[in-house]
């Protein structure tokens, strides 16, 4: 049976999938409870989601938490996951503090990073969720680095880069890993150089590297709103060539059942026209989605 929720409910779903913290978590997912609607085809995922929300206020409230080696796992979220990897004291942490919300130790000895650090990383509006791997490159960690959509590779300025790039390419081949990947000097400014220039712990070409990520991941993103309210953030991360329909589609299907028409609202002198699911969608469009319910 259908649920037929509305736009306020699939909004508060994608907050609840672009959370960085298990407290936002527990806020998204209050907002789906109180927007789903109540009627006996939604009372079993009525009850899954109170229960996870319990779930997740337990662990909150929970004085320890044990992380697991063996049983590592990482949930991706946002609009894309990026991985950094490189050589041991390459600056690893440090860039992801600089680039994201993460709090992590940075030491100035040898592998101080033993498992996988998280950060989400914002470019504009989009989450983008970024992974320290250890430069240990353990099996189980290198899982993480095969099905992400992006690596950035930092190499150690101050040491020969030639060799850094050897290796690491090295590895990557020898585990068969093969993703897009950014190459990124830190430490040291160079001139003319093929690698993009940072560094993390000044600050100096973060932006740079941010807009160099979002053009590697080749995404556009697209908002919605519902006839009566504003435009929904965080926007829907999609593939260039996407349509209305796809939008659709991602947000639920039952919307897809019930479509009679979208408007569409930009920057152009055709911003508010009704389109079609075969209607071509364009990085920052809002997307009104009218049903037949």
């Amino acid at each position: 049976m259908p649920i037929n929720a509305g736009p306020e409910y699939f909004v508060a779903e994608r907050k609840f999938s672009a959370a960085k913290t298990k407290e936002q978590k527990i806020v998204a997912l209050e907002e789906m409870i109180r927007t789903l609607p109540k009627h006996k085809g939604t009372d079993h995922m009525l009850a899954q989601l109170r229960k996870r929300l319990a779930r997740l206020k337990e662990e909150v409230e929970s004085a320890g938490k044990s992380t697991s080696r063996a049983g590592f796992s990482l949930r991706k979220e946002g609009a894309a996951q990026v991985c950094i990897i490189g050589p041991t004291q390459s600056g690893k942490s440090m860039l992801l503090n600089s680039l994201t919300n993460a709090h992590v130790k940075v030491g100035d000895h040898t592998f101080t990073t033993k498992i996988p650090n998280v950060g989400m990383m914002f470019h504009g509006d989009v989450p983008i969720q970024v992974v320290e791997i250890p430069s240990t490159f353990e099996p189980e960690f290198l899982s993480i680095v095969r099905t992400c959509d992006l690596v950035v590779v930092l190499f150690d300025a101050t040491h020969d880069v030639t060799k850094q790039e050897a290796e690491i390419k090295r590895i990557l081949n020898e585990k068969a890993i093969n993703v897009k990947t950014i190459f990124v000097r830190n430490k040291r400014f160079v001139e003319r150089s093929k690698y993009l220039n940072v560094s993390a712990k000044d600050g100096f070409g973060l932006d740079s590297l941010k807009n160099s990520i979002w053009s590697k991941l080749n995404l556009i993103r697209v908002y919605t709103k519902s006839p009566t309210g504003k435009k929904q953030l965080p926007p829907v991360a999609m593939k260039p060539g996407s349509t209305v329909k796809n939008l659709t589609e991602k947000i639920h299907k039952d919307f897809l059942k019930d479509f009679k028409f979208a408007r569409i609202f930009n920057d152009t002198k055709f911003s508010g026209m009704k389109v079609g699911l075969d209607y071509v969608l364009k990085d920052m469009d809002v997307v009104e989605i009218h049903t037949e319910i």
